[in-house]
């Protein structure tokens, strides 16, 4: 097993997560790849990286760039609605934090009347966008109270926080750095919000604390990165998203190895690319990662590919989620040498399944049992028998792991999470558990 890198963030809290560890890696391991990725388009063999300290001054520049001299209202919601490169989406996200703004990320595919709710529950007054979505802030503008104010400020372009990535790059100074806090923020502030999946209704918002978000560092995709020392394959996903969040950004900032990504696109004022099975694998096997996550439809058109079977193969482990994958050609893969397993996972509760590489106290399991979950260890887990085989899973509020969201009181006044997913135990494998397909299917993304 590799050993932990002595120049990787500490642990135990004496660091934030957000910006800290971007910091840390700045100092520490600057030259250190945080993002790497085919430059400068998908034909290319060449590759570019993105370091910790481009990250980390790409930050500095977008704060400053969307809150001048740290003026105005301390804690300010501001929605993230664009698409962009997905290198730039999460230094956005970490540059509002580090404005001391809350950042709330933002599928653009929600309708105006979803994104004007989910404005109106938080009283978030800002949005950072792109003209290409003019017309769909107009008619959230509509969707409001005729006296609800909203500012809009476009988005920084990639090349004015990364000019390194310009294809003929010029000496640029470095950002002068950004005013600190007033005061550190505490734990059961807000760090950033995410919204639920509106599979049953306009999507919610979800508070991530800067507590949630330490807990994050205890995830599994997370935690298995740093102590295998592994690098994440996870360019198809939303960086919205919050599994994309967890192996983009989390687990690189953890591991400091570098997620693999599509070459950025900004450069060229074009917008990102569209993930396909093809370009997806085919990005994988240039970048050298270890790890890959898709949706199960990815992984339904790569088992009716050998090259393809061949490739992933070598990897170290091939997870999903989203949906389902078909019992047959997740055997399929199996039986051609390919680590696969699912993935589970919600954003009131985080990403919350070990992987295999992880599950020595599991006896006796196989390759077979991918489609069969454990549930992390930092979580604490209510099985509640339902009667029929089925036992529905609720998540109780425990030091290592605290929902985002807590809808569930026990008499005994414990708190927690009811997620309403249904699971049958694996019928000799304790520890082991299979979702029903016909609940919400995990890691629903929009």
């Amino acid at each position: 097993m590799p050993s932990v890198d002595n120049a990787l963030p500490p642990l135990d809290g004496s660091v934030s997560v957000l910006p800290g560890f971007v910091d840390y890696h700045a100092k520490h391991g600057p030259d250190r790849a945080l993002y790497v990725f085919p430059y400068p388009d998908l034909s290319s063999n060449e590759l570019r990286t993105i370091s910790y300290l481009d990250f980390a001054q790409a930050t500095h520049r977008i704060a400053h760039a969307l809150r001048p001299k740290r003026e105005g209202q301390e804690g300010a919601v501001v929605a993230m609605i664009m698409n962009v490169d997905t290198a730039l989406y999460h230094a956005i996200l970490v540059g509002l934090i580090r404005a001391g703004c809350v950042p709330f990320p933002m599928s653009p595919r929600n309708s105006a009347p979803a994104i004007a709710s989910m404005l109106e529950r938080i009283q978030c007054h800002r949005i950072v966008s792109q003209p290409a979505f003019d017309g769909l802030i107009a008619s959230t503008r509509a969707a409001l109270p005729s006296d609800y104010a909203i500012q809009i400020d476009e988005a920084p372009t990639l090349l004015s926080v990364f000019p390194s990535l310009a294809l003929h790059p010029q000496d640029v100074p470095e950002p002068a750095p950004y005013p600190s806090p007033p005061e550190e923020p505490s734990l059961t502030s807000v760090a950033f919000y995410l919204h639920s999946s509106g599979s049953t209704g306009h999507p919610k918002p979800v508070p991530q604390t800067h507590e949630f978000v330490r807990n994050w560092v205890g995830f599994p995709a997370v935690t298995c990165a740093r102590v295998h020392g592994l690098s994440w394959g996870t360019h198809a996903l939303p960086p919205f998203h919050m599994i994309a969040l967890t192996t983009q950004l989390f687990a690189p900032l953890l591991s400091g190895r570098p997620t693999s990504l599509f070459p950025p696109r900004g450069m060229h004022d074009n917008p990102p690319v569209v993930p396909t099975p093809q370009n997806t694998i085919a990005n994988a096997r240039k970048t050298g990662c270890h790890v890959m996550m898709a949706v199960p439809s990815f992984l339904e058109a790569w088992a009716n590919n050998d090259d393809d079977i061949e490739y992933l193969a070598s990897l170290k482990l091939l997870t999903f989620g989203g949906g389902p994958l078909s019992k047959v050609n997740g055997d399929k893969l199996v039986a051609r040498g390919v680590r696969v397993c699912t993935s589970y996972g919600a954003t009131e509760i985080g990403s919350m399944a070990h992987f295999p590489l992880d599950d020595a106290g599991v006896r006796n399991r196989s390759p077979e049992d991918w489609q069969w979950a454990r549930i992390a260890d930092t979580s604490k887990p209510r099985w509640v028998d339902q009667g029929d085989g089925t036992f529905e899973l609720q998540f109780l509020t425990c030091p290592t792991h605290r929902p985002a969201i807590e809808n569930l009181i026990l008499p005994s006044g414990e708190r927690g999470y009811s997620t309403s997913d249904l699971w049958v135990p694996h019928p000799t494998k304790p520890g082991l558990w299979r979702m029903q397909v016909n609940t919400l299917s995990p890691l629903k993304w929009v």
